[in-house]
């Protein structure tokens, strides 16, 4: 892998994630012995920050007296304390933007041996500089310094009993506490290990979770399939790698200097290729049987027959065991030229092709790398395996990128052991995660080469590949299977933020706007969110694809309140469905008062009032939406917005309201008609009122005659 497969810069970085992805060959700002890590802008710590920060349960960091000598590849090393407690405490705050390694911090507090840094406590501590939330852990202050300052820096080489009886019995026993425990270090190398040659105390293997598993191990210490990879792409190591890096490390002590010395990555990876990694390392030095047998173990390039933990005990009891050979593989009876340079094993020549694709795309389909493995090199399975990996693409159609997957998966068939090698990227199955969170964060050039990683189901072609291991392998690939589904969706919280935080299970939010708050759990956001409402310059609303999709993720909610998330903001469905899903977190997780949030929430709210259709309601309504807002209650605004009784009451009042109107229409419309025809209302009208003040005049006239009749009688 070339050096030049490290990728661009980060942008808009976010507090938790590198502003580069990772190569070999940066280096921290601040100082961390000999680890080839990106170059990052570290916090910087007033003379004013004096008080210290609490963090976890019990610890508390001291701004104002850092340890330069204890920085790590996650963050610079401060003083600390333990409430209670007057032991020796140095902390890691992880502010250079990688991701600690979260899964494993509870099982290695679990670990308390003489030959590791012992986990005190861990957290989230609000970092007083900068106004940042940052992941922090507490440890005990490492007894000895560091082994070595620089992996190359030389040593007289010390007697064969020191080496066992100081050295490889103590870190046989951390490496045996570790498979008890069930974790990996990743992080074994004479710069991370603290001990003094002729002291008292046993050499203790240091911090390894402020970064993620093998970002910061230089490629020497890395098998050769994850030296192949990308750092951030080497993904949660295995024990094997542990013993592998434990056997470069004895390896160097014992011989006092590092043979491989001055090169570089490129180069370290080739000498193991050709010579194999006992071969690169020992050269032509004569070692004590003792040692040869245990390198011979630790160094196998084959994982499956490396020396585990119960090897190395059954060894350090007096159990003589023959290794196999470390060798580099089988050779061919021929070379293959490939870009003017011969070939006779097939692990160099995959590197090869990986590296000039549109070459290796002519050879494969000439039938020129099918020949050499049938003729020079006479492996007719890995042939075969070759052809299926052609059809296999081929019964898919068309696909985007042809030659580059097509290279891809003859590259996975050649070197099946090795990482997913797919336009420029390097990456075992489980760095994907990583590499993916990197892209999101930048919107970088990786993503959409990540994307057709998933959804042209590489990894299960991969797992598929990998013969013994394959059975214990197949959930992954089930996993990516999965993930093909979810990336083909495009509504909200689902997409490639839903596959980011299912392949994450333990990383924060990385929504922008939740950028300095570090929130790993649901439980954390709403506090998150009412302090981000608090700020000036928030979003436009307190949501977006990755809230969404962290909730989804972390919570298995439905689907169904995102979709109404989704609609305009005029629509009435989108508010309450905001503030539906807000309310029930706040019910179940606090905090009781939120009125920067329920501010941010009002103007969703407003269009859910204004869909009421009774004047006096909604002028009622808004002044009480204003006061409960003001007390940050979300519960008491869903009733207000969204109460299913009161919506009734006001369509039942406005359809009475509206028959009414409509019957008050009605008549008007009769009358307005009937005046338009005078004639009409003259015959209609005229007639009865002359009928009518006729008969009265007539009997008024017979009154009258009546009246007059009897007065003339009398």
């Amino acid at each position: 892998m070339a050096k030049d497969k490290a990728c661009q810069s980060f942008a808009g970085i976010i507090s938790f994630w590198p502003n580069r992805l990772i190569s070999r060959n940066f280096k921290p700002r601040f100082a961390v012995p000999d680890i080839p890590v990106m170059a990052l802008p570290a916090v910087q710590t007033s003379a004013a920050a004096s008080a210290s920060v609490p963090f976890g349960n019990r610890a508390e960091i001291i701004p104002a007296s850092p340890l330069p000598a204890y920085n790590a590849v996650g963050g610079p090393a401060y003083a600390a304390r333990l409430k209670g407690d007057a032991a020796s405490v140095m902390a890691i705050l992880c502010n250079t933007g990688l991701p600690p390694r979260l899964d494993a911090i509870n099982a290695m507090r679990n670990i308390d041996h003489p030959s590791f840094l012992r986990l005190l406590d861990s957290g989230v501590a609000l970092w007083p500089s900068d106004g940042m939330r940052y992941f922090a852990l507490a440890y005990q202050t490492p007894s000895s310094p560091r082994m070595k300052n620089a992996v190359d820096e030389p040593h007289a080489p010390p007697g064969e009993d020191v080496i066992n009886h100081s050295f490889i019995t103590p870190l046989i026993g951390a490496l045996a506490e570790l498979a008890r425990t069930g974790n990996v270090h990743n992080a074994i190398r004479p710069t991370n290990i603290f001990w003094r040659l002729g002291g008292a105390a046993p050499p203790q293997l240091g911090e390894c979770l402020s970064a993620p598993a093998g970002v910061g191990q230089p490629a020497l210490f890395e098998p050769l399939e994850r030296a192949m990879s990308l750092p951030l792409g080497r993904g949660p190591g295995t024990p094997a790698d542990d013993s592998y890096a434990f056997g470069v490390t004895l390896a160097l002590f014992i011989l006092g200097q590092n043979l491989l010395k001055g090169l570089d990555d490129r180069a370290v990876i080739q000498a193991k290729m050709e010579r194999g990694s006992f071969g690169a390392l020992i050269g032509n030095t004569r070692l004590s049987p003792t040692h040869a047998e245990i390198l011979r173990g630790l160094l196998a390039d084959d994982a499956r027959t490396r020396w585990t933990a119960i090897d190395l005990e059954h060894w350090l009891n007096g159990r003589r065991m023959t290794p196999r050979s470390a060798d580099a593989g089988r050779r061919a009876s021929r070379h293959i030229d490939f870009g003017g340079k011969p070939y006779w094993q097939t692990r160099p020549l995959a590197a090869a092709m990986a590296g000039q694709v549109a070459e290796a795309a002519r050879a494969i389909e000439s039938g020129l790398i099918d020949k050499w493995l049938r003729r020079a090199a006479g492996d007719e399975e890995r042939a075969n395996e070759l052809l299926d990996a052609q059809s296999s693409l081929k019964e898919g159609g068309k696909v985007a990128h042809y030659e580059d997957q097509l290279v891809t998966r003859v590259c996975i068939a050649l070197d099946p052991s090795a990482p997913i090698r797919y336009r420029g990227l390097s990456m075992m199955p489980g760095g994907i995660a990583n590499m993916l969170a990197e892209a999101l964060i930048t919107n970088g050039n990786n993503l959409p080469a990540l994307s057709e990683i998933i959804a042209s189901q590489l990894v299960a072609f991969w797992v598929n590949m990998q013969k013994e291991a394959k059975t214990e392998l197949v959930p992954i690939g089930q996993q990516f299977e999965k993930m093909r589904g979810l990336i083909e969706k495009t509504n909200l919280g689902n997409g490639i933020e839903r596959v980011l935080y299912e392949l994450n299970p333990n990383l924060p939010c990385l929504s922008p706007m939740l950028r300095s708050q570090y929130v790993t759990t649901p439980k954390a956001l709403l506090a998150a969110l009412e302090r981000v409402g608090g700020g000036g310059g928030r979003a436009h609303e307190p949501m977006d694809r990755h809230i969404a999709a962290f909730l989804i993720a972390r919570e298995k909610r439905s689907e169904t309140l995102f979709n109404a998330m989704a609609a305009p903001d005029t629509s009435p469905r989108k508010g309450v469905a905001l503030l539906t899903l807000f309310s029930e977190m706040q019910h179940r997780y606090g905090p009781d008062a939120v009125p920067n949030l329920a501010a941010w929430l009002t103007p969703f709210l407003e269009v859910s009032i204004r869909r009421y259709l009774g004047k006096s309601l909604k002028d009622k309504l808004q002044k009480q939406l204003r006061e409960a807002s003001s007390r940050g209650d979300l519960g008491t605004l869903l009733r207000l917005v969204d109460d299913p009784r009161r919506i009734e009451y006001d369509q039942q009042e406005f359809l009475a309201a509206r028959l009414l109107y409509l019957s008050t229409l009605k008549e008007v419309a009769g009358l307005e008609a009937s005046l338009a025809n005078r004639n009409n209302i003259v015959q209609t009208t005229g007639k009865p009122i002359a009928a009518a003040f006729s008969s009265f005049l007539a009997i008024l006239l017979v009154m009258a005659a009546i009246l007059r009749a009897i007065w003339l009688k009398m």
